[in-house]
Order: structure tokens, then C-alpha cells, then sequence
């Protein structure tokens, strides 16, 4: 490690004890510290979760304690009961001694082909309760901490439940409204062990600021961020002045690929880039307090870090440094990498949806009024091996 680089990590960690000691946020690390993860594409398994995370170890050059991974609310066009669907994926990177980063999404992952979508107003009115139930008592009878980002990136374009993706219908005040509701829900079963992450696109792409987007403090506990190669290291600067006083920023993914970087007119490379980008963490901005690799190779880009050797080396050198910590014992139960302890009890083969009268014009019989009154829509289980990741 450098010499600068502990000068750096000591008044990174003075700055953080005497800025922000009375305002330390849900499971924010002490002491300057940054919990180092990374997004695992292959979760439906703990083999080979397993092998992914120790080859994301040997060229990290350091364990992950947060491990990313994507759900959503459709799977292949059908509605699931997020406890049978996801309830065990938490169990896996438990066993790892990690903690989950969960980025949740109301549209299908395969939104292209089905057009499924839970829409943004019908969840504020209540219309999908009963399934944000389930799935907060899944995360409260998990009991250690999660934490969620629900619907990212939604000021882009390229996601239906953003004002500016075409023919959407829905506006940032929808956004907010269904965040809250859905933040209420689990309060209010209870599962207070979730810090919820709002994790904007950098930078604004379209004409709706992420500001627009946000739900407000008390709804909010940590600000994140998707922050790829095209943006130029204090690219960042717009979210952190405006959020990082009152939340730690989580950079919850983060990555290079050539896709990516053309953006960047006078790009320096992919490790170069990658030394600025941790010389303006130990530098610019103490109170980023968590980072994510987006460990994927995808039809839009290889992300994977050993993709580029002297990246790979540069990023091993620099996470080398103790502020980027590996240690999420305090955030894991003793007793991890044991039994599994989230209850398999029976799951209900339907959801029903609480819809107003309104939806519809009145019906004419006494029957049809009651039925107008609740929508039933199957909870179909899909074999989580032939689930497509994001």
C-alpha cells in the first residue's frame, strides 16, 4: 500500500468520526470504511454461487461483503411468490458470510418479450399489497439485514417505469408515491431489517433529473449509484453534493466495458480509469461507503474484471487498501453458512390484488360487484435454475 494511500484512509476516517458521527446510516460501516462487493450473475445455487464468488476473490485480491443480485416482480410473464422464488438466494450469500444487495424490479427481466409490469400507480393504490406482504415477511423472518434498491436507474430511458421511457404513462411523482407505499408495507409488517438504497443512473440521461425521482429522507437510507466507464472520474459530484450530507452514497454498480466507455471522449483506459476512480473515493468522497463490481458478461457488454489484465492487477492493488473492507461479520448471524433458517411454510397458490370499484364501470348484478372488489392472479412457481438474470 502507498504511502499516500494511508495518509489518505486516516483523514478519510478522522473527516468521517468528526463530519458524520451523528449520522451514521442504517448498517454504514465505521470508521471510514468502504464494504467491497460485487454483482454475481449465477445465484440459483450454491455451488455455483460459490465458485463465482472465489473467482471474483482471486482477482479482486479481497473477499466481497456485499454480494448483488437482481429480482423482479414477473418472472418470463408470470407473478411469483417472492418467498419460494428468492428466499433461498438470501440463504446462499449468507452462507458466504455476506450480505445481500437485492435490486428489485416491478417490470419482467424479459419486460422486452412479455410487456409484463406491475404499474407504478396500481402499486401505490394497493393493487399489488398482497405480494409486497409476502415478500417483506420473507425479509423480516430472514432477520439479518438487506439491503434494497428498488426499480434503479429510473432516471434513464431505457426502463418502463421511467417518465421518459416511451409510452410509459408515468411520471417521477409515481415513482415516488410507489416507493413509499412499498417502504410502508414493510414497516408495517416489520421488517425493519432492510436499509432501502435509491440508486439513480449517473449521469441524467433524458430531460427528469434523478432528483426528481427521490422519495426523501425519511424513505431513504442510503443514496446509490449505477456508475460506469463512460462518466469521467467527478462525475459523481452532482449526486454527492446534493446527498452525501444526510446519506452514504453506495456505488452499487460499477464496472468498465467498451460499450461503456466510448462515451468518454478522451477515455484513459481501462486501468487507469480504475485508479482514478479509487483515488476520488480516498480522495473526493469520504462518505461513499459502499461499492459494487458488476461481475457480468452480457449482450451489452463485458463487465467482468479479468477482462483486462492490468485492470484487474490495478483494481487488486488498490481494494488491497484496509478502508475497502471484507468484513460483514457484524451484519451476518453467527450461526451463517448453516442451516437454512427462512421458514418454508406452505406458500398460497394465488395472490389477490385489492382493487377499487372504479377500475371498472359498475356492474349490473350484485355478483359481478363482489367480484370487482378483489382480482385473482395465480402465484406460479418457476424453476429457478431456468431463471434469466438482469
Amino acid at each position: 500500500m502507498k504511502s499516500t494511500s494511508i495518509i489518505a484512509f486516516a483523514a478519510i476516517a478522522l473527516f468521517s468520526s468528526l463530519s458524520f458521527a451523528q449520522t451514521r446510516a442504517k448498517y454504514e460501516p465505521e470508521n471510514g470504511k468502504v464494504l467491497h462487493g460485487a454483482g454475481l450473475p449465477n445465484y440459483w445455487n450454491d455451488a455455483e454461487l460459490r465458485a463465482q464468488y472465489d473467482s471474483f476473490k482471486k482477482y479482486s485480491g479481497k473477499r466481497t461483503a456485499v454480494v448483488t443480485w437482481f429480482s423482479s416482480l414477473y418472472e418470463n410473464g408470470r407473478m411469483t411468490s417472492w418467498r419460494q422464488n428468492y428466499a433461498m438466494n438470501l440463504e446462499r450469500v449468507r452462507k458466504l458470510q455476506s450480505v445481500s444487495l437485492i435490486k428489485f424490479s416491478v417490470q419482467d427481466y424479459a419486460y422486452s418479450r412479455t410487456k409484463k409490469i406491475a404499474p407504478l400507480k396500481d402499486i401505490s393504490r394497493g393493487v399489488y399489497d398482497a405480494y409486497f406482504q409476502e415478500f417483506a415477511d420473507t425479509i423480516k423472518d430472514f432477520r439479518d439485514p438487506v439491503f434494497i434498491s428498488m426499480n434503479h436507474e429510473m432516471n434513464g430511458t431505457w426502463y418502463p417505469y421511467s417518465q421518459e421511457y416511451s409510452g410509459s404513462g408515468v411520471t417521477s411523482a409515481d415513482f415516488i408515491a410507489s416507493w413509499r407505499h412499498v417502504v410502508d408495507i414493510f414497516r408495517s409488517r416489520g421488517a425493519n431489517n432492510v436499509a432501502w438504497v435509491w440508486s439513480p443512473n449517473v449521469p441524467d440521461v433524458g430531460a427528469v433529473p434523478a432528483s426528481k425521482y427521490y422519495p426523501g429522507d425519511e424513505y431513504t437510507d442510503w443514496v446509490g449509484v449505477s456508475f460506469y466507464s463512460g462518466n469521467t472520474a467527478d462525475a459523481l459530484d452532482p449526486i454527492y453534493k446534493t446527498y452525501a450530507s444526510r446519506k452514504p452514497i453506495f456505488i452499487t454498480e460499477w464496472a468498465t466495458a467498451q460499450e461503456k466507455s466510448r462515451y468518454y471522449a478522451n477515455y484513459p483506459g481501462d486501468a487507469k480509469w480504475v485508479s482514478q476512480f479509487f483515488n476520488s473515493l480516498n480522495t473526493k468522497y469520504p462518505r461513499v461507503k459502499a461499492i459494487s463490481w458488476f461481475q457480468y458478461d452480457k449482450e451489452d457488454g463485458n463487465y467482468l474484471l479479468q477482462r483486462v489484465s492490468d485492470q484487474q492487477q490495478e483494481y487488486s492493488a488498490e481494494a488491497r487498501d484496509a478502508r475497502y473492507t471484507d468484513d460483514a461479520s457484524n451484519l451476518v448471524s453467527k450461526n451463517a453458512g448453516g442451516e437454512e433458517r427462512v421458514p418454508t411454510r406452505v406458500i398460497p397458490n394465488e395472490v389477490i390484488l385489492q382493487e377499487t370499484p372504479a377500475v371498472r364501470p359498475a356492474p349490473s348484478t350484485p355478483a359481478a360487484r363482489g367480484k370487482s372488489l378483489r382480482e385473482r392472479i395465480k402465484l406460479e412457481n418457476v424453476k429457478t435454475e431456468n431463471v434469466k438474470t438482469e
